[in-house]
């Protein structure tokens, strides 16, 4: 739970941030130059501006000579290339070896026309073995709207890294006793080494992208991953675990 609030402490912190360096400035035609927040505006009347000292000024549009705002984020950025890298956790349950494991990815990716991106990622995640996915990322970007809402789905493959544990393995057709001891087969078992292979993995989620200029933005996520871990030894002995989790990603994103 810490570290879930942690990561949205930092997403917070970075967005206030971002959003307090935006500031709508008033040219006057005497020359002078005012920043802070327009809190109200009467076009072909009037403006109130806040200024940064708690200030509050009142220009009638006959004293202005232009002024310029913020604009809305309704795309992440113009069509072309840009890259996001994403951090977070694979929440689980009480029932799982690794509770929440930490996730790191890097994607590439190119945003198109009308709101969708489409690119490849690669990253590192630490479970009960250190994996290495690789992943098709897709997104759709809900225009018109501040900050901005999107969907997405990632899909691929996670190698394993390395990475062993014992398993006891039990078998009932081994005869090492006298049938005149114990009739019949008899149970046994061994403790052998068990390595991990990797698995598929799909994921979809949801999320909102805030901007912070026309070249950065930050992003935050929660939504869902399937996977499946594949173990086996030197022999044809295999085992597949599905994961189910919850994912919680902060990414910063540039083009």
């Amino acid at each position: 739970m810490r570290i879930y609030l942690l990561l949205l402490a930092v997403l917070c912190s970075l967005t206030l941030s971002a959003q307090r360096g935006k500031k709508d400035v008033v040219y006057l035609k005497n020359g002078s130059i005012l920043k802070g927040t327009i809190v109200l505006q009467d076009p072909g009347k009037l403006i109130k501006l806040k200024t940064k000292d708690n200030n509050l000024w009142v220009f009638t549009f006959d004293q202005i000579d232009s002024l310029t705002r913020p604009s809305p984020a309704v795309i992440p950025f113009k069509t072309g290339y840009f890259n996001l890298t994403e951090l977070g956790v694979l929440a689980g349950n009480s029932s799982n070896a690794t509770r929440a494991p930490f996730t790191l990815t890097n994607i590439n990716s190119w945003y198109f026309p009308k709101g969708y991106s489409a690119g490849l990622g690669i990253g590192v995640e630490l479970s009960n073995e250190t994996y290495l996915p690789v992943v098709a990322d897709f997104r759709y970007y809900f225009q018109g709207r501040r900050p901005l809402p999107f969907i997405s789905l990632q899909a691929g493959y996670s190698f394993a890294l390395g990475g062993s544990y014992s398993q006891t393995i039990y078998a009932v057709n081994d005869i090492r006793v006298s049938p005149m001891i114990w009739p019949g087969p008899i149970p046994s078992y061994t403790n052998d080494p068990v390595s991990a292979h990797g698995g598929f993995l799909i994921s979809p989620a949801i999320g909102i992208q805030t901007p912070i200029n026309e070249n950065f933005a930050l992003t935050f996520s929660a939504g869902y991953r399937w996977m499946r871990h594949s173990y086996g030894r030197t022999d044809d002995y295999r085992i597949d675990i599905d994961y189910r989790r919850l994912t919680i990603k902060v990414g910063l994103l540039f083009k």
